[in-house]
């Protein structure tokens, strides 16, 4: 789905204070020192608690096999002055209906901050780049997110981006092995066309 450029390791994505780039081995202590913070678990319903070092490195097998295959774009977040540190990250992927089909023009938004830089506009700065990368190289005709009731700073971040709230669900979350309730979001293409903000934000590089 996502074109040539994207599916090399190489590929990175610059914002105003971020570089957002393919995940790599040796991202997988900050990775699994983010994640073992039980707020970010709280958060959201598909990391698990305790999350271990084991945990990371699957998660960037996964992510740049992904990458590679063109299936997703899976980024870790990293401040410019420090490009190999990892403070967050953020996919755009593609994930199945309840039959097991994979859609063709939408992508589903996920993404972290790690809790000793929640609250600097970081979330917000990645999602504008990774939307604008999603709509420009891919056919997706729309972008959805799910977001915990509770978690009133990621739906902050969803709305400054466009999307609008679409209705609340019961899904089954594999982490908890539980269903939960999630309010739904989307943006379509027309309406990130027609947005001013997300133009400022992210360049291919």
């Amino acid at each position: 789905m996502f074109k040539d450029i994207t599916r090399d390791d190489v590929y990175r994505i610059e914002t105003q204070r971020l570089w957002l780039r393919w995940p790599k081995n040796t991202d997988a202590k900050d990775i699994a020192d983010h994640l073992g913070e039980k707020r970010i678990a709280d958060m959201t319903g598909r990391i698990k608690h305790p999350y271990a070092r084991s945990d990371a490195e699957a998660y960037i097998f996964s992510a740049r096999n992904s990458n590679s295959d063109g299936h997703g774009i899976a980024l870790v977040i990293a401040p410019k002055p420090r490009p190999n540190a990892v403070i967050g990250a953020i996919a755009l992927t593609r994930e199945p209906n309840d039959a097991g089909e994979l859609p063709t023009h939408e992508l589903t938004l996920g993404y972290w901050i790690g809790v000793p830089h929640w609250g600097q506009g970081f979330a917000s700065e990645a999602v504008l780049a990774l939307l604008s990368t999603g709509f420009t190289l891919t056919s997706a005709e729309q972008i959805i997110a799910t977001v915990k009731p509770e978690n009133t700073a990621s739906k902050r971040v969803l709305a400054k981006a466009g999307f609008v709230e679409t209705g609340r669900e019961t899904r089954f979350m594999p982490a908890r092995n539980r269903d939960e309730d999630v309010d739904c979001y989307a943006l379509t293409r027309k309406a990130w066309r027609d947005g001013a903000s997300w133009s400022a934000y992210g360049a291919a590089a």
